[in-house]
């Protein structure tokens, strides 16, 4: 079962615009970045030039997944306090 957005998953995604039109992207997500204090998706666009769309996560409507990859677990490194 699907947790979580991944880095490298392919996704289409819809989202609200300021016109009768919604966005429709398509493409990789490539991280999380925020905008101000928004949070977002960075997407790396499934066009000619590869371009890169920021998409604020309060105006996605819908993502559907195309390709899913598997996050690697992290290895838990346990306490990492230092003291000097």
């Amino acid at each position: 079962m699907i947790t979580q957005l991944t880095k490298g998953s392919k996704y289409k995604i819809i989202s609200a615009s300021s016109t009768d039109e919604n966005f429709t992207t398509v493409g990789i997500l490539e991280g999380f970045i925020t905008m101000g204090e928004e949070p977002a998706l960075l997407i790396r666009m499934d066009d000619e030039d590869k371009n890169l769309r920021i998409i604020p996560v309060n105006a996605i409507l819908m993502i559907d997944i195309i390709e899913h990859n598997e996050e690697k677990e992290k290895e838990d490194k346990g306490d990492t306090s230092y003291i000097s």
